[in-house]
Parts: structure tokens; sequence; C-alpha cells
């Protein structure tokens, strides 16, 4: 099936590569033109969460990028060294010749998923290996959730021919090498100095806002970060309101602040949750694990519907300052998603709730709480 992700359609990069998973995992193959850091983690958090027990060192994991033009990062490349894969990288004939220039570039994005019942599963895309290729930027792919197996084998192997084993001579070299590249270039030009640290590096640290590498063909330039609705928002429609968003909206996805009850896992939903949710309670998912039948209750003091979501002890998440999404399956059940608020995923989803006219305030009365639906 086509993949089509872009501003009104965010993250569906993100969700083809959890539903390919979704039925288990023995062995992760990547091959992206480029990786970052923060890309990796969001695919690496997915493979664990359905790796059997959730174990992330028991499932095989190869991943094959470029040097070229200096574009992957190499703390993308230590993370997956640290994580047992086998790394493999194009460009590096051009780095022995002192240059991050290919003669030709290194541009696939082949995903594949093998499973345990000897099936394979796979995504060939436009997108690359970083936060914003599987959130925000417009891209496309092919996604089949049972691909041929002998077809798959030779266009891997076809596409990563040219590849080498990363090695810890190359690595520091081309550590060095985009040392060298972006000294020169705030030499040449210090005003653009900062766009070109931009362009060699995404921002460190666990909370920082998501960002990306641009892209050799320049069509990225720095995200502007847009302010949050200033102007007075419509509450969340209550179920008896005709006007109510079509339940057939795949994604509802909730503001949480800091979160109620003992564990800190009590979510407070707009009471029109449940033209989203439907009359049964839900059962949510995320990666190999399931929540059967969670109850949603009428909340009579702030008339508002109220979900005890699971704990990270027993699986789930950390919900605090975030946005908590809830994706309809196939199967009946909802994939809860949770992202940091302040990251571009967040702020992608938000930004298509707004366009689409779908960004509501989540109570009745006056809340600074934001919900909103998306495809």
């Amino acid at each position: 099936m086509f993949v089509v992700q872009s501003q009104l359609r965010p993250a569906a990069v993100q969700n083809a590569l959890h539903d390919l998973m979704r039925d288990g995992l023995s062995r992760v193959r990547v091959c992206s033109a480029y990786l970052s850091r923060m890309g990796s983690r969001l695919l690496l958090d997915a493979v664990k969460r359905n790796a059997p027990g959730g174990d992330l060192g028991s499932v095989d994991k190869t991943v094959v990028t470029s040097l070229d033009f200096g574009m992957t990062e190499p703390d993308a490349l230590r993370m997956w060294q640290n994580v047992q894969a086998d790394v493999r990288v194009a460009g590096a004939a051009a780095l022995a010749h002192g240059t991050l220039m290919p003669e030709a570039a290194f541009h696939p994005k082949f995903y594949v998923f093998d499973k345990p019942d000897g099936t394979v599963a796979s995504l060939v895309t436009s997108a690359n290996l970083t936060r914003r290729g599987l959130t925000a930027n417009s891209e496309v792919g092919w996604a089949v959730t049972e691909a041929d197996v002998i077809s798959t084998e030779a266009a891997w192997s076809a596409a990563i021919q040219l590849a080498e084993p990363l090695t810890e001579d190359i690595l520091r070299r081309y550590e060095e090498a985009r040392e060298r590249v972006g000294r020169v270039s705030a030499a040449a030009s210090p005003a653009n100095e900062r766009i070109d640290r931009d362009l060699l590096q995404e921002p460190q640290g666990e909370d920082v806002v998501e960002g990306d590498v641009l892209d050799p063909v320049g069509e990225m330039a720095p995200v502007p970060r847009r302010p949050l609705p200033a102007a007075p928002l419509p509450p969340f429609p209550d179920v008896p309101d005709p006007d109510v968003p079509d339940p057939r909206y795949g994604q509802m996805w909730v503001q949480s602040f800091e979160m109620s009850g003992g564990s800190h896992t009590q979510l407070e939903l707009p009471r029109g949750a449940r033209r989203f949710f439907g009359e049964a309670d839900p059962t949510l998912v995320a990666g190999n694990a399931e929540w059967p039948r969670r109850p949603l209750r009428w909340h009579s003091n702030n008339q508002m519907l109220r979900i005890n979501l699971p704990s990270a002890a027993n699986g789930g998440f950390d919900y605090a300052q975030s946005m908590i999404l809830f994706r309809r399956l196939p199967t009946n059940s909802y994939e809860l998603r949770v992202h940091p608020w302040d990251s571009d995923t967040a702020r992608a989803c938000l930004e298509a709730s707004r366009q689409r006219g779908l960004l509501f305030r989540v109570g009745q009365t006056n809340t600074s709480r934001l919900a909103g639906f998306l495809d």
C-alpha cells in the first residue's frame, strides 16, 4: 500500500514502520542514505517494543548508510554500534581521498523486517532515517506486509553492494572530515556559522526540540517554530453535537500536563472522546504489549471522561508534558503513542489538526490543554 506523509498527514512513515513490526521481529535491516541520532532512536524504541519480551538484543540489526556530504551523524553510527548492529557505510572510498563528495551519491531508503515465521515485510520510501523524515517532511513510500522473500533478498543485496563495514578508523576520519568542513565554512562566511553547524549537527540532549540534518539538495531550511494558538479555540465537541468530527478519523491526540492518580497515569479526556472510541472500552496496544478494555469513566465534577493508562512499570510510558496519541487499528484496538510536547512529532500533529479545523480545547470551559483529530 502507498504511504503518504505530508503537513496534513504527519508521522505516516512512523505509523507504517510500527505496523510492519507489529507481528513480531527476528531481524531489522535499514538502508538509509542519511541517519540522524534522533531518527535512529525513534526506530529503535519501536523495535524494542516489538522485540520478543521487549529485549532489543534479541533482534538482529543491520544498518547501511552513507558518509556522503557529511550528512550522517557520527553519534547515530555509534548508537547503532552500541546496540550491537552490523553497521555498514558507503562513501568511505571518497573519504580515503580526503573528500566527503562522492562520485555518485548513495541515496536508497529501504526498511526490511524479518518475522519469526520466516515472512518478511518492507517499506521502500523517500524518507531517510531522521526525525523529520519519519515525522514532518513530505514523503511517499510503498509498504508490503508480506513481501516476496527471494526478491526482497535480491533487492537488499544489490542496494548495499558498495557499502563496507564501519571501522573505528573510518569513523575517526569521517569525524575529522566533518570538523574540517565545518571550520572552513565558518571561516569563509562567519555570518553563516550557525547554519553550517545546523547542516552538520542535530541538537543534543534527551528533551531538545526535535531537529534534523539538511538534505544536500537544499530543500530543508531551519524549520520555524509556530507559537501555540493565541486565539480562543472551540471546545472539544460534545457527543450530542451534530457537528462532531466523523468517527472514521483514524487518530485522536490529547495534550497532557501533570497526570493525576497514584501512579500518575490518569488522563482526563474530552467528554466527546466517546465518539472516537465508541461505546466499548478501548483496548490499547504498543508494540507487542496489549492492555485490554481500559475503562472510560465519566467524571461529573469537570464533565469529562477519565482513562487510566498503562504505567511505565507495566510496559506503558511517562505521560507528563506530552502529546498522547490514540491511533485506530484494524483489530478494533488503538495504538498508544506518546511524544514530548515540544517535539517535531507533536508540533506536526498540532499543525495538521489546526489546518484541518480539528484543533480544540479539552474542556467545555476555558482551559489551556489542547486536543485534536488526524486522518
